[in-house]
């Protein structure tokens, strides 16, 4: 199964944002400058993040981006949800497949997508943090 790019750049923002120390913000451009990734498609994600309540963002001089929750409370299957317009593994109705009737391998891979997801269930945004990451991410600050 591969995540779309939005659940991508969505994990990147969440795991820059929760290596900052306490209270201090992050510019978009910041964030895209580092993964040398589109402003026009972060900007898309941090908005979609904002509405679901993961980031707050303060307009104006000094503003800028955080986490509005702690990482302990952003569960990674909450994100993946979030942000995947399906996860459905196959669609056998695309093109319509002859052998659908008697065909095993969408139940399996729905079961393997099931299994997916469980497996996220029981992490946060908090089990992805770890010193040897922040200190790459901040190592020319």
């Amino acid at each position: 199964m591969k995540l779309s790019k939005q659940t991508d750049y969505a994990f990147r923002t969440l795991i820059f944002l929760a290596h900052l120390p306490a209270e201090e913000q992050s510019t978009i451009q910041h964030i895209c400058d580092y993964y040398g990734i589109s402003s026009n498609h972060i900007s898309k994600v941090v908005m979609h993040l904002v509405r679901l309540g993961y980031v707050e963002a303060t307009r104006g001089k000094g503003g800028g981006i955080r986490l509005s929750k702690p990482a302990e409370e952003i569960a990674l299957v909450d994100v993946v949800s979030h942000f995947e317009t399906t996860l459905k593994p196959i669609n056998c109705n695309e093109q319509p497949c002859r052998i659908i009737s008697s065909c095993k391998l969408k139940g399996l891979l729905e079961k393997a997508v099931e299994a997916f997801l469980a497996v996220l269930a029981a992490y946060t945004l908090a089990d992805l943090l770890d010193n040897e990451t922040r200190a790459i991410l901040f190592q020319d600050a």
